[in-house]
Order: C-alpha cells, then structure tokens, then sequence
C-alpha cells in the first residue's frame, strides 16, 4: 500500500474533520485539506514522538475538501461541530484502506445493512467496542457512553464512544468523549486508558437532580496504565470530569486512590448512586462502589462459612480460568483474595475536589472466591431491595458459562465496619453466555434500566471489512418480584422495534414462522410443561465452516438454550426455572435475547443467523396456546 492516499468529501453543515490516524514508516506522518480548487487550506504533521494520533481539523462548510494521508493510515474518523450537533450526530468518514466495500461518505444503511451486523442493536460506525459507561438521561436524551477502540478490531487503549438517544432504541453517533493518557500515544510498551465508569446528573451547584432538572452530567471513571505482561505494574485510580453540553468534556480531575495496600492491582469501574435510603447510608452523601479483590484474612477465618452482612456464601461449584474454553484445574487461582465490592462516600454537592471517604467492603463473595475480582459491580435500590451486581472474573460455573453476571438482593445494614448488604438472594443476571460489563441508571420516569455488552465467547467473530466488533444489549427494565431479579425489555422496546405480523404456519404442537433478513420477535404461550424444541436460528460457524443450530428446548422440566456447531456448544445454558409459560424471543440476524415469564429468567448471546432469510420452527409434545411473531425493525435511519 502507498504512504499516501486521499478522498473527497462534502463537509455540509460540518465545521470539524476528526481523524484517528496511526503511522507509517519513520518519515512524517501529515494530513493535508484541500478546497475544492486544489488550494491547500490546512496541514497538520503528527508529533514525532507519536504512533497515534487524534486530527482535528478546521474545515469550511457547505464545500468539497480533498483530504490527503501521507506516512499514516487513517482507521477512524467522522465530521463533527455542526448546529445540533446532538441532533445530527457525526457523519462518519472512511478513510480506511481496508474497508473499501464503502464510499468516502457511507450512509447509516450502507454501514449497518450488511452480513455481520445487528439491525436493532446498538453498535459503533467501526472497530472495537466493549462495557457501556455513564448511563443517564439528560436534558430529553438518554447518553450511552461506552468503551471504544477506535484504531482497530480487537480490544485496545481505551477512549470513551458516545452516542444520544430520546426511546433508547434509536441512536445518534457523537464525537468520541475521553481519551487515553497522552504517554500511550508514544510509547508501545504501556497499555490502558480511560476505563469503565458512571454517571450522575448534577445542577449548577453539583447537586444530584433528575436529569430534565440538571445542568451538566458529572462523569466517574477509571484511569489504567501498565507495562505489557507485568501485572505488577497496574496503576488503577478513579476521576471525573463534567459534561455540560452533553458533547463536551471540561477538566478531569482525581477523586479515589486505593484506600490501603490490601486492595488488588485491580481497582476500576467507579458506580456512583445518589438517591438510596436506609438507615445505613446518610442521605447528604453519594455512595461510590468500586471493584476489586482484598485479602480473605481481612474477613476472618470461618467468613467462607459464615451467614453474615457482607458476605456471599452460595457456590455454584466453578473454577478458576482465564479462558472461556478453560479446564478445571489448569489454572490457578489466588486463594488469599476475595472478589469484593468497595465503598467510598462523599458529602454533596459533588465538587469535582469533594473527598470520597472509604466505608469498606460492602460485598465479598465468598462462594466464588477463586475469581480474581468483579468487573463493572453496581449497587442501587429497586422495588424496596438493595441489589448489588457485579462481574465475576475469569471464572466458569460448573455449567460451563465463563464470566458471568450475578446479582445480589437484600437489605443494606450499619455495622461498625460500615454499611454491608445482608444478601438474601443471588443468581445470574443473564442464562446465556457473554452478557457482560452491565450498568444500570434511573430515567426520569424512575425506570431502573440496564444495558449489558455482548463478549464473544461463542466465537462468532471474525474482523472483516466493514464490520464492528462490539453490541450492546436492547435495554432491560429491573425489578424484584418474590425476592428474584427480573429484567425484561424496557417499554419502548415492543413500541419501536415490532414490525409487521408474521404468519405462523401449522398448528397444535408444530408451527412454522418465516423471518424476513433474519430479524424477529416470538412471543410463544405454552399451555403446560411438555417437551419442546424451539429452533430459533440456523447458520455457519464463522471459524471453521460447520453448521450451527441454535435451540430453546425444554426437556423434563429444564429449559435451556443449545448453541450447536460453535464454540459453546457444550456448555450447559440451563435457565435455572420451572413451570415455564411464556418464551419470548428477540433474534436479531446475529444475537438473540430470550426471556421467560415476563422477565423471571433472560438468555442471551451472539449467534451468527444465515444470510438473507431465517426462521422460527416450533415442536412440542404439548399444545401451545398462542404464537405472536413480528418483524423486528432495524434502528438505523
């Protein structure tokens, strides 16, 4: 390939050309524009010290501008700083040589209506994406910040994406919103960047208000920094940063260090909540709950076995891993430390130099003590129970599911360490595999809604031009019911994304719905607790060419799902009810998202369906009382 390439492209209403660009070779690495004319209107040279680099560059608008790549590669970039810019977005802009399947300028249809892509879920223009950060509802929009690599398909130095939403289906791309340290720019041997974090809506005095009263989004993250292959050099430490016009970052300052040398190298994710009661929290204070391990012996001797506020006893009979594939025994863990849940508080207003004074542990969980840590817990009030929810690392289920999600229900309690949720009840979050990194938040209509990011551990993905790695889940509305978790669509959901009936072929045990472009929703009443098999989708495993079969099935009672021909097809999804009634199904060309009786169970995971059409086939030795099937609307328009 050349060291110097170009294109043409239309500004329209744009002010701003933001490229991402990546150098070539030891020589300077430039960006030229050019009028319409040929005549040079800017010229900008990456520091020499630099590999990557973030352009930002002026341009007219209403014009055609020649944009030249010289000694780099651009792998990213969008026009940006236009009149409402939340309503407009970006417009994205290809100047990556490989995905040259696109134009200069592709439209969202071009961009997402192709193989390899949902249609109604939310996804990034290109590249790697991962956890949804800063979730909230601001001024009318809901903001979904979330993990970004915008120079390439695998996980990288992390920059925070941005998108706005008014129905949380239907997204507007945003200019990228935080960036990695400057040192990562320069040197290849230091990883990290700006890690996973939350959001609280604040007034102009940083008071917490609800989100159609505030006046900026106060943002907490997580700043990583190691050397490549030596854990011992993690340095992880919380900030924030405030975002007054829903675009833009002002200055980004430290809040949370690691409290003392008991906790892990591990120490990210910052949830901040305002609004919990109880005698346990002060309600003019802000609770912040961090992720990380600390000593078992900081606990005591029999915590393993102990029924106490603070501690987690259920096992669910796993073992360590770092891979999702990984056997028992192969791995080893650190049995000195204790996944935990940290606390911090903080008196409001939430000042950018407010301290946040450390409360302790409010969760350890002891009956998956082997993992290595919680990524992305969460800790908040629903429906009069406090729930706490976390990640558990590099750890498989005696099932087989790596990494899952688990909640925590119960009731915060004052001790003289501090506040501990007395946990009650826990399971997993999500039945299926990949469900991950999940973050809740309040909208003003006092909805708790959770977004969760879809990890590929079926290994349905392979970098291809013109594809993203990376897909958030449709958004699920919490709530407790008889001491579980439940989590189901939100509203706005079945609004939106339900199309058009289609016809269901057959009846008593055995139905037929056919699916135009492999995108539907199947809600499936079952009369009672027969056999059944629902085969939800057919394709080719990406990897190695074999058929897949992706299944719903129900046999003596258990209700799982069965991934056939991919990587997970041994794994043991059991959904963990009985006396299932309802299946709800939401397959959307390459994912799917199951829940069961209204919510008291979800399933879900990415799944590559067949090209073109697919669909739903029905068998069982019972009768089913009723099938309803929709198309499923894209979101892209």
């Amino acid at each position: 390939m050349s060291n110097t390439y170009s294109i043409s492209i239309e500004t329209g209403g744009y002010r701003q050309l933001d490229l991402f660009a990546e150098r070539c070779g030891e020589g300077n690495a430039v960006v030229t524009v050019a009028d319409g004319n040929g005549v040079a209107i800017a010229a900008h040279t990456m520091p020499i010290a630099e590999r990557r680099h973030h352009f930002s560059i002026a341009v007219p608008q209403k014009s055609t501008v020649t944009v030249v790549a010289s000694g780099l590669v651009v792998r990213f970039g969008y026009l940006s700083e236009c009149d409402d810019l939340l309503d407009n977005g970006v417009r994205y802009v290809n100047m990556n040589p490989n995905d040259t399947d696109w134009p200069a300028q592709p439209t969202l249809e071009q961009i997402y209506n192709r193989f390899g892509r949902s249609g109604a879920h939310f996804e990034p223009f290109a590249r790697w994406m991962n956890d949804p950060n800063g979730l909230c509802q601001f001024q009318g929009r809901y903001h979904l910040f979330f993990q970004l690599n915008p120079y390439g398909f695998g996980w990288d130095n992390m920059h925070w994406g941005h998108a706005v939403s008014r129905d949380l289906v239907h997204w507007t791309h945003l200019p990228v919103f935080l960036e990695p340290q400057p040192e990562l720019h320069t040197d290849e041997r230091i990883v990290g960047g700006a890690f996973s974090g939350s959001a609280v809506t604040v007034d102009e005095h940083d008071n917490p208000v609800a989100g159609n009263e505030a006046s900026a989004i106060r943002l907490y993250l997580t700043r990583h920094l190691e050397t490549r292959g030596d854990e011992s050099s993690v340095t992880e430490y919380q900030t924030t940063c405030l975002c007054e016009d829903g675009v833009h970052v002002r200055v980004e300052s430290p809040v949370a260090l690691r409290a003392n040398d008991d906790f892990g190298y591990d120490f990210r994710d910052p949830k901040v909540e305002c609004g919990m009661g109880g005698e346990a929290l002060d309600p003019d204070r802000a609770y912040m709950v961090t992720a990380t391990n600390l000593p078992v012996s900081e606990f005591g001797a029999d915590a393993a076995d102990s029924a106490v506020p603070g501690i987690s006893t259920q096992n669910t009979g796993g073992w360590f891993t770092y891979s999702p594939q990984g056997k028992p025994g192969v791995d080893q863990p650190n049995n000195a430390t204790v996944p935990a849940m940290t606390l911090f508080s903080a008196k409001k207003p939430l000042k950018r130099n407010v301290t946040w004074r450390y409360e302790g542990p409010v969760l350890a969980d002891f009956g998956h003590q082997i993992a290595r840590t919680y990524e992305c817990p969460d800790l908040f009030q629903v429906d009069g129970v406090t729930v706490a929810v976390g990640a558990l690392m590099h750890y498989r289920d005696k099932q087989g599911r790596f990494q899952q999600v688990r909640w925590y229900a119960g009731d915060l309690v004052n001790t003289d360490n501090g506040p501990k949720l007395d946990v009650k009840a826990s399971d997993w979050c999500d039945f299926g595999t990949g469900y991950y990194a999940t973050q809740s938040f309040v909208d003003d209509n006092g909805r708790r809604i959770v977004f969760g990011w879809f990890t590929d551990f079926p290994e349905m993905r392979v970098e291809q031009p013109c594809l993203a790695n990376g897909m958030m889940s449709l958004p699920r509305e919490l709530h407790v019911r008889d001491g579980r978790l439940y989590s189901r669509p939100v509203d706005e959901v079945y609004r939106e994304l339900l199309g058009e009936r289609l016809a269901v072929h057959g009846d008593g045990g055995d139905m037929v719905v056919m699916a135009p472009g492999n995108a539907y929703y199947a809600n499936v009443h079952l009369a009672d607790d027969a056999d059944a098999i629902m085969v939800l989708a057919k394709g080719v495993n990406p990897q190695d060419g074999r058929p897949t079969e992706l299944l719903l099935q129900r046999t003596d009672g258990v209700t799982r799902l069965v991934a056939k021909g991919t990587a997970v097809e041994d794994v043991d999804f059991d959904s963990g009810i009985t006396d299932v009634r309802q299946v709800e199904v939401f397959f959307d060309r390459n994912v799917v998202e199951v829940f069961l009786n209204g919510g008291q169970a979800a399933g879900s995971m990415l799944f590559q369906g067949a090209d073109g059409d697919g669909e739903l086939r029905i068998a069982s030795s019972g009768k089913i009382d009723a099938v309803d099937a929709r198309a499923l609307n894209g979101i892209w328009r």
